[in-house]
C-alpha cells in the first residue's frame, strides 16, 4: 500500500506533466522575486498569485485550472532542487508522511 505522501508526490508529478505551463508560471513568479533581491518567500503566496492570474486568464480564454493546495509544497520542493533556489522556501513536514528528497521524479511501481 502506498503512503499518502507518496500518492501526493505522484499526483503532483502527473499534474506538472499534464500542465507544464502551470509549473513554468510558478517558477517564473519565483524568478521575478529573486531578480528583485528577495531570497526567501512563501510558496503559498506564489500559489495564490498564480491562482489569481489563472482566474483572470479564464475570463478571456475560457481555460480553467484547479490548483490543489496539496501540491504547493511539492512545487516548492521541486523548485528548491535547482541550485539558485536552494533555501528559498521554508519547508515543513509533508502532509501524509516524511518528505521525499526528489519527490517529483519517480514513477509508482
Amino acid at each position: 500500500m502506498m503512503s499518502r505522501a507518496l500518492e501526493l508526490d505522484y499526483e503532483a508529478d502527473r499534474f506538472i506533466r499534464e500542465n507544464p505551463q502551470i509549473w513554468q508560471q510558478f517558477r517564473m513568479l519565483a524568478v521575478k522575486l529573486k531578480a528583485k533581491g528577495i531570497d526567501r518567500y512563501g510558496a503559498k503566496a506564489i500559489w495564490e498569485v498564480l491562482r489569481y492570474e489563472l482566474a483572470l486568464k479564464a475570463v478571456t480564454s475560457g481555460e480553467k485550472y484547479a490548483l490543489n493546495n496539496n501540491y504547493t509544497s511539492r512545487f516548492a520542493r521541486k523548485l528548491m532542487e535547482e541550485e539558485d533556489f536552494a533555501g528559498f522556501f521554508e519547508l515543513r513536514q509533508l502532509k501524509g508522511g516524511e518528505p521525499q528528497s526528489s519527490c517529483l521524479t519517480q514513477q509508482p511501481r
